[in-house]
């Protein structure tokens, strides 16, 4: 996963950046902040809504991301509500950071710039639940027992929802690679995992009793489409690096290729990309010559468009209007 020797001295510049970033947006929100007072009540009535699940069955519970709400409740034994929030935030950003800078240090400029688009930063401004999941997703992604690996991971989904959708992701790519399917075949189950999702995400939903019944309608999302040519693009890009880096990278190749596939079908489906887009980024940096040049000029062009638009927009789009 690219990870030089770095000295003691680097390593320490770089747990300053990552708790300095931490601290900065953890003291950022507020209650004008979108989702800001959900947050709120999650730290104030994490047990009471533990609770309440439970009157459904464990299944229920299950598919209600109980680690995120025990992870309130411990917190809020110790802190006030507001500190329950702004300590997720200061964990998630940090240890993101932190994990990151330590395993590509040769690549410091582009990571920071990395950490601040709109799409990464606002996991840890407005999206906390699945900034936390993302940062226990990424100590199990660098961990290097395989036991510590599995159960960090496997703790995601109950954290945020989309998690259920990213191992799965990674199981198929491990059997796909079992079974050594060539890259078009890869690409080609992965369209086919996508729609087979899209199509029947919300009837899964329901049985299962989940939170996000409430919130999305599961049908064909409303967007522009830029998204859909933005990571086409990418994904041309990642498919023209050849066998062995397809080989290298075949999750993260096939986080792209899912979202595309559902990209048209379901409306949450940014959500459970943006779960992954930290490695798909990561992933990206591996790229030789003309190809990483291509990529980052894609993603961080596109990084830059999206601040441009912000302008004007309270807390530049972060809070409610």
């Amino acid at each position: 996963m690219g990870n030089p020797v770095i000295g003691r001295s680097q390593s320490f510049f770089f747990l300053c950046i990552a708790v300095a970033f931490g601290f900065v947006l953890s003291q950022l929100p507020d209650v004008h902040f979108i989702d800001f007072n959900s947050y709120l009540v999650n730290a104030d009535s994490s047990w009471l809504i533990a609770l309440g699940y439970a009157d459904g069955g464990m299944l229920r519970i299950l598919s209600n991301e109980p680690v995120w709400l025990l992870m309130n409740a411990g917190l809020g034994l110790f802190l006030e509500s507001e500190m329950v929030i702004r300590t997720i935030i200061f964990f998630g950003a940090s240890s993101v950071a932190w994990l990151i800078l330590r395993h590509y240090p040769q690549h410091f400029i582009w990571l920071i710039l990395f950490f601040f688009l709109p799409q990464v930063i606002k996991n840890y401004l407005i999206h906390l639940r699945q900034g936390a999941a993302i940062a226990v997703f990424l100590w199990g992604w660098f961990a290097v027992n395989r036991s510590s690996r599995w159960l960090l991971m496997g703790l995601t989904p109950f954290i945020h929802a989309s998690f259920f959708f990213l191992l799965a992701l990674l199981a198929l790519t491990w059997i796909l690679r079992s079974i050594r399917f060539a890259p078009d075949l890869k690409t080609i189950t992965y369209v086919a995992a996508g729609i087979a999702v899209g199509l029947g995400l919300g009837v899964l939903v329901e049985l299962l009793g989940a939170r996000q019944g409430a919130v999305y309608e599961f049908k064909r999302a409303d967007v522009s489409g830029l998204g859909f040519l933005l990571w086409l693009m990418i994904l041309g890009v990642m498919l023209s690096a050849g066998k062995t880096w397809l080989r290298e990278h075949a999750f993260e190749s096939g986080v792209v290729t899912f979202y595309l596939a559902t990209y048209w079908l379901i409306e949450v489906t940014a959500r459970i990309f943006e779960s992954g887009l930290i490695v798909v980024l990561l992933a990206g940096l591996t790229l030789r010559g003309w190809r990483q040049k291509a990529f980052l000029g894609i993603v961080l062009g596109a990084g830059a468009l999206a601040w441009v638009l912000r302008i004007g927009r309270p807390a530049l789009g972060f809070a409610s209007g």
